[in-house]
């Protein structure tokens, strides 16, 4: 039965980012997590970065993003933003990001991977993202002052 809804959440969560309802989709996301079980809600969000991972591979970075910032939502009303996978995901929502041209989100993504690698002594990857940060920030700014 999970297995079969699964896809079914997904599916309606990728239509509403297609369709650009940002609130549509947060209300989507806060009736899912209310509706729905720890187990349900962590292969639900584990689902959404696969997805957001092959879209990368087609070049749709801002559906990727969506994806990867959906289940960072997730995975923090689940009490699992301690967890080595957040801090994964954080990093790669920044690169989505990135390449998206969204220099502003992918700057706070990166911060906060590199704050989460450091919490887990992960530090090749929390200097990889921090200098990814730094980046970022600067492009951000760039953007910003246009």
């Amino acid at each position: 039965m999970k297995k079969a809804i699964l896809p079914i959440l997904v599916l309606a969560l990728t239509a509403s980012i297609s369709a650009g309802e940002t609130s549509f989709m947060n209300e989507d996301l806060d009736s899912l997590i209310s509706q729905y079980d720890k187990e349900t809600l962590t292969a639900i969000s584990n689902e959404l970065v696969k997805l957001a991972s092959e879209e990368e591979g087609m070049g749709e970075f801002d559906l990727a993003s969506g994806h990867y910032s959906r289940a960072i939502k997730i995975r923090e009303a689940i009490g699992m933003s301690e967890h080595k996978s957040f801090a994964s995901i954080q990093y790669l929502a920044s690169l989505a990001h990135s390449k998206a041209g969204n220099f502003c989100e992918a700057s706070t993504h990166a911060k906060k991977a590199s704050e989460a690698f450091r919490q887990h002594g992960i530090t090749k990857f929390e200097q990889k993202a921090n200098v990814e940060y730094k980046e970022y920030a600067r492009a951000c700014a760039v953007v910003a002052f246009r």
